[in-house]
Order: C-alpha cells, then sequence, then structure tokens
C-alpha cells in the first residue's frame, strides 16, 4: 500500500492512498468464492458458477462490497502507518478502480494535533482550605440526629404542627369533577418539607385525624406536571394519621448507634475529621483546576473543529437532559446560541484538559494500576459506610471502573505538576451563615 501525506493545517491532513493490485485481487477471488455458494444462475448448478459468468452479472456489486471493505480498512492502516491520531471520519474523494485493479482513493481527516509541552511547572499557586468551624460539626451532627429520628403516635387530640409525619388521602377536582390520575391513599410526608405543593402543605397545619379538608390550588403556568400547568385544582384532603418526629437525644448511647464510636465526644472528633477531610478533597480539587488552566494558558495549541462541535454537542444533549423534568416535556429544549458558545467554551477547556493529562502521563510514565483503583474503592467504601465488596459490585455494574481509573490518573498527573510548584496553602475562611431573612 501507498500512503502520501499532505498537510493542510496543524489539525488536517490528506491522505492519497493506493492499495496494491494484488491485496485488491486477493479480495475480489474471496468475494466471488463467497458469491458462487449463494447464488443461481440458469444453465448451472449452485456452487459451480464459472468466475466468467459471475462478473458479467455481479461485477459491479462485487467490486462495490470489496471496497466497501478495503477502503475503511486501508484508511485505518495508513493513519496507524503515519503515525496519525484521527478524530472523527474521513471525507472520501477520488474513489477509482482500475483496469489493472489497483485501488487508489483520497482521504481528509481531522487529526490531533503534535503537543510540544513548553511549560508545566514552576508556578507559585494558592491552596485554600476552607476551615472547618463548630457550625459545621453541629450541622452535620443535626443532619445526623434527623436521619435517626423516631415516629411516636401522638396520644392528645391534637392538630397537625409543622414538622409532624401525616399519612393522607387526597384527590383533585376541577370543575367539580375528579381530575385523572390524581387519586392518591395514604401519601406519608414531613408537614413544611415542601414534598407537596405548597398550599396543600400549607392547609394540613392544624387538620385532626380523620378530618377532611378542600384546599384550593392555582398551579402555575410553569408547572411541570402539563395537564395541570394554569389550572385552578381543588384537592379533597383526609387525615388519616399523626406521628410526631422524636429526635433522639445527643449522647453517648446516639454515638453508639449512629457513629459507631464508644462517646458523643468521639462522635463530635469523627465528624470533624470527616469535614476535614472533605475540605482537603475540595482544596485539592480547586488547586487541580488552578493548574489545569495554567497548563492550558502556557501551552497554546489548535483542536480540530470537529472534535470541538462533537464536545459541544455532547454538552448541549446534558443540558437539555437535565433541564427536561423542569419543562415537563420529551421534547428537546431549545438551546439559544449565546448558551451554545458558553458550551463551545467549556467543551474546548474539557478536551485540551484531556489531551495535556495524556500528554505528561506519557511523558512522565505515570500510570494507573489495578492496586490503584482498588484503594480508591477502599477510600469509596470507607467515606460511604458501605461494603468494598458492595462499592465494587456497584461500580462494575455501571461500567465506571474505567471513569475511576482515568480520573486517578488525572489526580496523580496534577499532583505531579504541583509537587514540582511552590504550592501556598491558607486557611479559607467559612462563609458567614445565612440571616433568617436572607434564609
Amino acid at each position: 500500500m501507498k500512503v502520501e501525506v499532505q498537510e493542510l493545517g496543524s489539525c488536517e491532513r490528506r491522505l492519497e492512498i493506493e492499495v496494491a493490485p494484488e491485496s485488491v485481487q486477493k479480495e475480489l477471488d474471496q468475494a466471488y468464492r463467497e458469491l458462487a455458494k449463494r447464488v443461481s444462475i440458469r444453465g448451472f448448478r449452485k456452487g459451480k458458477i464459472p468466475r466468467a459468468v459471475l462478473e458479467r452479472y455481479h461485477r459491479s456489486s462485487v467490486e462495490d462490497e470489496v471496497m466497501q471493505k478495503l477502503i475503511p480498512d486501508s484508511f485505518q492502516q495508513a493513519v496507524k502507518d503515519q503515525g496519525l491520531r484521527a478524530v472523527g471520519q474521513p471525507k472520501l474523494d477520488d474513489i477509482n478502480l482500475d483496469e489493472a485493479k489497483a485501488l487508489r482513493f483520497t482521504a481528509t481527516v481531522e487529526v490531533l494535533p503534535e503537543l510540544n509541552l513548553q511549560t508545566s511547572s514552576g508556578w507559585d499557586l494558592t491552596k485554600e482550605v476552607r476551615v472547618v468551624t463548630e457550625a459545621d460539626v453541629e450541622r452535620e451532627l443535626q443532619e445526623l440526629q434527623n436521619r435517626h429520628v423516631s415516629l411516636v403516635a401522638i396520644e392528645e387530640d391534637r392538630p397537625v404542627q409543622e414538622g409532624d409525619y401525616v399519612l393522607i388521602n387526597f384527590e383533585g377536582f376541577r370543575d367539580g369533577q375528579p381530575v385523572q390520575g390524581s387519586k392518591t391513599e395514604n401519601y406519608a410526608l414531613v408537614v413544611g418539607a415542601k414534598s407537596v405543593v405548597e398550599s396543600v402543605d400549607r392547609g394540613l397545619v392544624g387538620m385532626r385525624k380523620g378530618e377532611v379538608r378542600e384546599i384550593p390550588v392555582q398551579f402555575p403556568e410553569t408547572y411541570q406536571n402539563r395537564a395541570m400547568a394554569g389550572q385552578e385544582v381543588t384537592f379533597r384532603v383526609t387525615v388519616n394519621e399523626i406521628k410526631e418526629r422524636v429526635l433522639p437525644a445527643l449522647n453517648d448511647e446516639f454515638a453508639k448507634e449512629a457513629g459507631g464510636v464508644d462517646t458523643f465526644a468521639e462522635l463530635q472528633a469523627k465528624i470533624r475529621q470527616s469535614q476535614e477531610a472533605v475540605a482537603e478533597r475540595e482544596a485539592r480539587r480547586a488547586l487541580h483546576e488552578v493548574i489545569v488552566s495554567r497548563l492550558i494558558e502556557a501551552n497554546p495549541f489548535e483542536l480540530p473543529p470537529g472534535m470541538i462541535e462533537a464536545e459541544t454537542d455532547t454538552l448541549v444533549e446534558d443540558l437539555q437532559r437535565q433541564l427536561r423534568p423542569q419543562q415537563g416535556s420529551d421534547a428537546p429544549l431549545q438551546i439559544t446560541e449565546e448558551i451554545r458558545q458558553q458550551l463551545r467554551g467549556q467543551a474546548i477547556t474539557r478536551i485540551k484538559r484531556e489531551l495535556l493529562i495524556d500528554e505528561l502521563a506519557k511523558r512522565e510514565g505515570l500510570t494507573v494500576d489495578d492496586a490503584d483503583v482498588e484503594a480508591e474503592l477502599k477510600r469509596l467504601a470507607e467515606r460511604t459506610d458501605q461494603r468494598l465488596e458492595y462499592i465494587r459490585r456497584q461500580m462494575e455494574q455501571a461500567g465506571a471502573l474505567g471513569s475511576i481509573r482515568h480520573n486517578l490518573l488525572a489526580d496523580k498527573v496534577l499532583d505531579f505538576v504541583a509537587a514540582r510548584c511552590t504550592v501556598t496553602e491558607v486557611s479559607k475562611p467559612a462563609e458567614p451563615e445565612p440571616s433568617p431573612t436572607e434564609a
């Protein structure tokens, strides 16, 4: 096979490829042998049809079949032989199979640029680590306390209060007629948690067990259920049961049950240690992003336009998927050109980030092995209080092990760069608590 490469730009190549007649003839011979086994021509036994007869009836289709096989195969081989990193599909031109059975064609394809890293270390960087406060520890304690709440049926005949756990029946009516699909029985909710529309949530306060109340609701035009959007619906609500949410006392017994430690002081220390580990991971992640920005700025290079557009399309689809539940429709959300341009900038950064990290990993011989992946799974299991075997099985079933390996390599590369910079660690003040008017 003969290949001539013409550089059309830093990210585009034109390949003129010629496949030798003997290679083409070999494929033609095979194609005609296969054809003889499956076609029938009057006057000849199946499988015994002469080649000349097959060529008379089927030459065009056989040659097309052979070219459909040889062109992509020879293109891929040419790209490999020339050491090109092609992206996307090639544009094929000037396809010709001559009388001597030599196959010639040209393929224009986008390629990844050659990266010649000029600067990848030596910067003065600041690592900001968030300060863990008593308020942070207290907030997590409260969340832990809420996760271990007990539900106790109230003894006295009192009305529903905010914070109560209730079981209700409800059904919606519009113009006196039941709204299809709106009837629900024994629906559980915490009053005030806004798990139902606000009017119903507020309307439950003051009701007693067994009481029936009609609560009007005006749904906004933007409501996600299009059948109710802009409509006024009256909900007939019945309270079946009222329970109080009783928080456990914050003591040594709670520490043993909820935290797996012997004393409440140990639980507080464990929570602080966990919070500080989170703050350290956040600071490391932020430092890594600063390093990526420095790498991109210090090592400019072009990207294939098609690659940028493909990554932008992926980000657009991700955004549409995220926003779809909010619009209450499966129809694709229209993305403005301004938003697309913003996503395009993100796409360029993502691609350059991956290419620079891969190049640094190759240059410095940095790799991730199975032991690294296993250690990360163990850390994940410890952070989530799950068994290692369960975490491993979940990751395998989700096909996430490749992503874990990829992220570990990125972290290893960026840690390598950070170690060759001057990093000053500073404390990042805790964000002020919102005032009651801001909450």
